[in-house]
């Protein structure tokens, strides 16, 4: 039997195994459980598609009876050409309980995706592992609030999109800029290069 917290924290562990590969969207983990056990699971694809939820149900066909499902963002509440929302494949798929993380800031989805959950009569719960899950994507929540990626020093490419790139004739500053309108969230640094010194002296490193 899979309690609460440990559905979320496999769920987070698949969203942060897709960290670096899924912009321009947020790694998202998903972990549907029925009758105390994990029926499903997936992590958001390479590229930003599918989407866990959508991901996770497709392996079962798109139904859910009686489940519940355990994801590490606001399930989005937005149509888009890459595909459907989120919210409307759960509140299709016949499952009675929606656990969410952390609420998606996007202005397409914002609270949406809860308020539609519920409307559709699905018990929502906000707030497991929060903290955890506001870590996670610190770098796609960034993007959204201000149009930049992090930036951090490290030795590894590991969980993150690219490797901060400098541009003929740009700035530092209009090189972050441009980053952030590729969709990219973390980019990084190689510690003890020009790079981190001049992205330091500029307060430009996370």
């Amino acid at each position: 039997m899979i309690d609460d917290l440990t559905a979320m924290r496999r769920a987070l562990r698949l969203a942060h195994d897709a960290l670096g590969k899924t912009a321009p969207n947020p790694a998202v983990g998903c972990v549907i459980v029925r009758y105390g056990e994990v029926i499903a699971e997936a992590a958001t694809g390479k590229g930003g598609r599918p989407h866990a939820e959508e991901a996770a149900l497709a392996l079962l066909g798109g139904r859910a009876e009686g489940a519940t499902i355990f994801v590490t963002l606001e399930p989005c509440a937005h149509v888009s050409a890459r595909g459907p929302a989120c919210a409307d494949g759960i509140a299709q798929s016949g499952a009675a309980r929606c656990v969410v993380a952390c609420g998606d800031p996007d202005p397409r989805t914002a609270g949406g995706g809860l308020a539609r959950l519920r409307d559709a009569g699905i018990s929502v719960d906000a707030g497991l592992c929060k903290t955890e899950a506001l870590e996670l994507n610190a770098g796609f929540f960034r993007r959204l609030a201000t149009g930049k990626p992090i930036a951090s020093v490290s030795s590894d490419l590991t969980g993150f999109d690219a490797e901060f790139r400098l541009g003929a004739g740009e700035s530092f500053e209009q090189a972050m800029d441009r980053m952030g309108r590729e969709g990219l969230t973390r980019v990084r640094v190689r510690p003890g290069s020009p790079l981190e010194e001049a992205l330091r002296s500029r307060g430009l490193l996370d």
